[in-house]
Order: structure tokens, then C-alpha cells, then sequence
């Protein structure tokens, strides 16, 4: 006797990934990726003839990380048993979500916002994903649209809605969803919904434009997504300097620098607590520096908040530049080309 009594869906999220066995004898359980075994193991049935295979997120996770939507595949075989044998399609999710993998993708984007809304300013960039949960193409197309809503010096409000491209139902598709791209003469940007089927998410722009540093990092679901710290900006140098005699004199011959970037959220809504928490726990991250991105280092964070009815949050995070090299000299640019006489350089 040899049984599947829960399966892996054919399109799972890899917090999602459980495994249970009927078997009155020893199961041997292959897991492949590529055709490569991952793990190969023989499991012996408790009293209730069940074998219980859990956390193979661990095992797909290295995986995941590379390519966030991909194949896997397994094998269970026992003694003149039938093996059973499947095919499986994993997208990776650092998050328990109620429900099934093909409802989450239909109804929302890739971003832990959950379709809560982000607030926005000119000049930043903002990017969203979408997949179907296919790998193979299907043939069809889903169409992405954006409503904006504008008001000129009048207050007269005007809703517009335009496409903005079409997404394929298969792999992961990115959306530019950078404010820049909505604009009208005469009218002011209030908000604009970005919606692909089922699924929404809702930017309201920030007019003030406040100084941002930029952060780009990979979220829970493996794309890279952006969040902009516009709070305080604390740097702390902290040296370690080893030093010995010399020919009887004492000479430092080692300094050890780490250049401590702190940066503030200011207080944020409460929609957007998630989107930090992300940032927080990203493994990938980089500092958005013009048109470069610095690799960085979170070394400490502080995402506390409670359930008081009127608090106001604010968050951090430290980092360090993941180069060994701490130190960044930022040239000013020359004011004048070369046509110029050098007096004005």
C-alpha cells in the first residue's frame, strides 16, 4: 500500500510545501531539480502507517532565490509498490498565506503591500510583478491598465485610464509603475491604481517631495522592489585599530573601519508596515545612487510597533557598504566642457 493522502499542488508557494504519505512499509522519497536529486530519503511509517515530509522550503530555497518561479519534481517508491511520480511548479514565498497559490497570483501583485496602498513621490521609481504561474506559455495575454485621478488649480477632479502594456501568463512579468509616466498639463497627480485582472495596487503621490535615500531590494517573493527611507540619515564611522611595538615603537598597523548608515522611515501609514519588514528581512539589497545601485549590508533594524489606536510609527535600519573598501569620494563635476577656458574649471 502506497498513497498520497496530501499532495503538492501542481502550483504551489514554497511556504506551502507538505507532503503526506500512507505506507505500510519504508517509502523511499526522491526530490529532483533539472533531473539533479536534491534529497533522497527513506522514511519508515508511524503507528498511524503516515509518513509526515515537512520544510522542504529549506532544501528549495537556494534554488528559489536564483529563478523565484521554477520547476521541481519527486518520486515515492516502496516495495513492490507502484512509485508515484509529479511534477510541481514553485514560486517562492517567504510568507504563510491562507489559501491556495493560484488564488494569490490571480487576486494579487508580487509585493507585500497585498494590494494596500504606497505612498509615492516625482522621481522615484516604482516597479510591480505579476505571474499566472505558468513556466510554459499559454497563448494568452493579460492587459494592464492604470486610472488616474488628477485635479487642476480649480479643484475640478478628472479620472483618466490608460493601458499600460500587456503581461504574458507565464513566468514573472515587471510593470514600471513609476509616477513619472502619469502626468497631464494643467493637472496635478492625486493617485493612480494600477490593475492587471483581479489584481490592484493603489499609489497616492506625495507632492512635497521630500528628500528620499532610495533602497532597492529583494522581497519575499523574489523581485526586486523598491522603498524610500525619507526620515533622518545618522552615519557612525567605527574604527578598529590594532597596534604593537616596532623596533620599540608603538605603531598602529591595522585599521578595521565600518561605516554605519542609519535610516529613518519617518512615520509611514500603516499599510505600508509590511513593505518594511521586507526590506528588513531582504537578503539583497542596494542603495539606489543615481542611476547606480551600491550593494549595502543591513546589520540592525527596528520595525517595533503596537496596536494603539492612535500611534504613529516610525522605522529604521542600519546598514554598511558590503564592499571591503568603506569609504566613497564623491566628485563634484566640472562646471563647464572642455570648449571653456580652465579659468572657469
Amino acid at each position: 500500500m502506497l498513497s498520497i493522502i496530501q499532495d503538492i499542488p501542481d502550483f504551489v508557494l514554497s511556504s506551502q510545501l507538505d507532503i503526506v504519505i500512507e505506507a505500510d512499509k519504508q517509502v523511499t522519497f526522491s526530490l529532483y531539480k533539472a533531473g539533479n536529486v536534491i534529497l533522497q530519503e527513506t522514511y519508515t511509517p508511524d503507528s498511524n502507517n503516515q509518513i509526515h515530509i515537512l520544510d522542504l522550503f529549506s532544501l528549495l530555497e537556494p534554488y528559489l532565490l536564483e529563478a523565484p518561479l521554477c520547476d521541481f519534481s519527486y518520486t515515492c517508491s516502496a516495495s513492490e509498490e507502484t512509485s508515484v511520480s509529479k511534477t510541481f511548479i514553485v514560486l517562492l514565498s517567504q510568507y504563510l498565506i491562507h489559501g491556495t497559490a493560484t488564488d494569490f497570483v490571480t487576486n494579487y501583485f508580487l509585493t507585500a503591500l497585498a494590494g494596500c496602498d504606497k505612498v509615492t513621490s516625482f522621481g522615484r521609481s516604482e516597479v510591480l510583478y505579476l505571474t499566472t504561474g505558468h513556466l510554459a506559455t499559454g497563448g494568452t495575454t493579460i492587459a494592464v491598465m492604470v486610472e488616474c485621478v488628477f485635479v487642476d488649480d480649480q479643484n475640478n477632479v478628472l479620472k483618466t485610464t490608460r493601458p499600460l502594456g500587456i503581461a504574458t501568463d507565464y513566468r514573472i512579468n515587471s510593470i514600471d509603475a513609476s509616477p513619472s509616466r502619469f502626468t497631464l498639463s494643467g493637472y496635478k497627480l492625486l493617485r493612480y491604481t494600477v490593475t492587471a485582472g483581479s489584481r490592484r495596487q493603489v499609489y497616492r503621490v506625495d507632492h512635497d517631495e521630500p528628500d528620499s535615500v532610495g533602497i532597492r531590494f529583494r522581497n519575499s517573493f523574489g523581485c526586486m522592489e523598491t522603498f524610500y527611507f525619507i526620515g533622518t540619515d545618522k552615519i557612525e564611522p567605527e574604527l578598529t585599530r590594532s597596534a604593537a611595538y616596532f623596533n620599540g615603537i608603538y605603531k598602529t598597523y591595522y585599521i578595521d573601519e565600518q561605516r554605519k548608515h542609519t535610516l529613518s522611515t519617518g512615520y509611514i501609514p500603516e499599510s505600508m508596515y509590511m513593505l518594511v519588514d521586507d526590506v528588513a528581512r531582504s537578503q539583497e539589497v542596494y542603495l539606489i545612487d543615481g542611476s547606480e545601485d551600491i550593494p549595502i549590508t543591513i546589520i540592525d533594524s527596528d520595525t517595533q510597533r503596537d496596536t494603539s489606536d492612535d500611534g504613529l510609527f516610525s522605522f529604521s535600519i542600519t546598514y554598511i557598504f558590503s564592499s571591503r573598501c568603506q569609504n566613497r569620494l564623491k566628485l563634484l563635476p566640472e562646471i563647464f566642457d572642455d570648449s571653456f577656458d580652465d579659468t572657469y574649471n
